[in-house]
């Protein structure tokens, strides 16, 4: 389990790719001098789209996330390179200590 924590920057609309759904936010982290802070872009899908709906842009939170990654073979590329997609899946998001949904043991 991976915790990042930071202030919601932006949050963007449901997408549906037929019966996929999938939500972005833009988390940005808190830094002591604030002059550099990372900014990770987090994905939600499925029915976790809505736990988005309980925050607003600005709020300090902490988000479960898992890292992803699915290697993208030449005959499925597009133009005909393999390569790696990487994706940070948020499945929970904490503010103030109250927790939108149980977290996995």
């Amino acid at each position: 389990m991976i915790k990042l924590s930071g202030k919601i920057k932006k949050k963007f609309d449901t997408s549906v790719f037929g019966n996929f759904e999938k939500r972005v936010l833009w988390l940005e982290e808190i830094t002591n001098d604030n002059r550099y802070p990372n900014t990770w872009q987090l994905e939600l899908w499925k029915e976790d789209t809505q736990m988005l709906d309980a925050y607003e842009e600005g709020d300090y939170v902490t988000c479960y996330v898992d890292i992803k990654g699915k290697l993208i073979s030449k005959e499925k590329s597009r133009d005909g390179d393999e390569w790696v997609s990487n994706t940070i899946k948020c499945w929970n998001i904490e503010k103030d200590g109250k927790q939108y949904k149980p977290v996995k043991a």
